[in-house]
């Protein structure tokens, strides 16, 4: 990883963090010749979105490959399905 990607690293970080509707402890965040990769889980579509959107407002990226993965929801933990 070369200094701009560290910087690139930091200010997505930083953004997210300053967001606070994202809790980024279940993804990874790399940097590679201003690419970014994001692998993990986030919370729902509407987090998946918020990520998107704040990486949109950092410069210097060159291309996102988000491959964040929204977990399954059990059907007995879902509340629309109560007498089940």
């Amino acid at each position: 990883m070369n200094e701009s990607d560290k910087v690139l690293e930091v200010e997505i970080r930083k953004k997210l963090l300053l967001n606070g509707e994202v809790d980024t402890h279940n993804f990874t965040i790399e940097v590679d010749e201003g690419v970014v990769r994001l692998e993990g889980e986030v919370s729902g579509r509407h987090a998946k979105r918020v990520v998107q959107d704040c990486l949109s407002e950092v410069e210097g990226i060159r291309h996102i490959e988000n491959k964040l993965k929204i977990p399954r929801i059990s059907r007995f933990s879902d509340n629309s399905m109560h007498g089940f």
